[in-house]
């Protein structure tokens, strides 16, 4: 064999590879020709499988990570706890867990077809790693302050952020965090596929960002004081948003916040409520 005809095997060699790299990415529903990016493709047994596994995450969340962290003292009850949910409660909960299912669909189709997440564990670097995950969470958090803002307009506060706001005290992990107008909840949601979309992200990294926002923001609802040194994370941020609603807009960084002015740190440092704050409320 010539060296040219050595040279090119080994060039076809490599683009096999790359190939099947991509097919398992595209069908890694095994026993089946069943792809992840087409779910009509999958037969009635995976569709219930992949709901089943979804919705019992988010009762991994609701139980494991408050005892995960139970060894944290709480926050300062501040406000009035919201101790009975309604039928409405219940119906907002039931009706965003089921999105859910979409969501996490849709961000493992968006995975699978798009060139900028790669699958290869030989693909993993630091950019898209190391780089990516905190970029992620500060693109999302754009997108989300923007989001979340708009939600406090006087006007639509009543129509939709107020229902999540008549918790002042969240205590219940992510049946407070999914107590939610399913609108505000679809958004959000969707918000972080915006999030992968911009920035460029092994799978690895995709799928570690999907697994931490379940738990930060079960977190967020949970009054434990967990936080994440050198001001990365916080509870006791979200925590003061639900008492002083024009503060800490963000949901997991407060990045944007610092930069737009709304960040608070000490809730003595200001009123409890400010008197936008209660316009919004009586609206």
């Amino acid at each position: 064999m010539t060296t040219s005809e050595l040279a090119s095997a080994l060039d076809g060699l490599a683009h096999a590879a790359a190939a099947n790299a991509t097919a398992a990415a595209a069908a890694p529903l095994s026993g089946s020709s069943a792809a992840l990016h087409d779910w009509t493709t999958w037969s009635w047994t995976q569709r219930i499988v992949f709901a089943a596994v979804v919705l019992l995450g988010y009762d991994v969340l609701h139980r494991v990570v408050p005892l995960l962290f139970s060894f944290r003292p709480n926050l300062p009850v501040k406000g009035k706890h919201l101790d009975v949910l309604d039928a409405k409660d219940w119906a907002f909960i039931a009706f965003n867990r089921l999105t859910g299912v979409t969501f996490v669909y849709n961000c493992l189709q968006y995975m699978s077809l798009s060139s900028s997440v790669p699958w290869a564990l030989s693909e993993l670097s630091v950019m898209n790693t190391v780089v990516a995950l905190p970029a992620l969470f500060v693109f999302y958090d754009f997108f989300y302050c923007l989001w979340h803002r708009l939600l406090h307009v006087r006007g639509l506060y009543g129509l939709v952020h107020k229902h999540h706001h008549r918790q002042v005290v969240p205590t219940r992990g992510t049946l407070d965090a999914m107590n939610v107008h399913p609108v505000e909840f679809v958004v959000g949601e969707y918000l972080h596929l915006a999030a992968m979309m911009v920035v460029p992200a092994h799978a690895l990294t995709c799928g570690i960002f999907i697994i931490l926002l379940g738990v930060l923001t079960t977190l967020n609802h949970t009054r434990l004081d967990v936080k994440v040194p050198l001001g990365i994370f916080a509870v006791a941020w979200h925590d003061l948003h639900h008492r002083i609603p024009q503060s800490n807009y963000g949901q997991y960084t407060m990045f944007w916040d610092h930069l737009w002015g709304s960040y608070r740190a000490d809730p003595d440092a200001c009123l409890l409520y400010t008197s936008d704050a209660a316009d919004e409320e009586d609206s």
